[in-house]
């Protein structure tokens, strides 16, 4: 159990970041962003959303390897911040 909440953590803060940080591919998040405005402005608020998103996706089979990739991207994110790299 400990294991999938790890899973789930990293794969709800990478949603939750690319909601409310970055452009994404073709800058879809942006334009999501612009288009829900402050919902999804705020990491904090994004990340109850993203939460959902992640708990729901991981209850369907094939949700599974999703979370397990976004979880992955997460990670690897963290570890490049954390090394000291910074978003380009």
């Amino acid at each position: 159990m400990i294991e999938e909440l790890v899973v789930w953590a990293l794969a709800t803060w990478r949603i939750a970041y690319l909601v409310s940080r970055e452009r994404g591919p073709w800058a879809i998040a942006e334009r999501v962003r612009a288009r829900l405005g402050g919902a999804l402005a705020c990491l904090y608020c994004a990340s109850v959303w993203a939460a959902l998103i992640t708990w729901a996706l991981w209850r369907v089979e094939a949700g599974r390897a999703i979370v397990i990739v976004l979880a992955i991207s997460g990670l690897a994110l963290l570890l490049h911040r954390y090394t000291g790299g910074d978003h380009v």
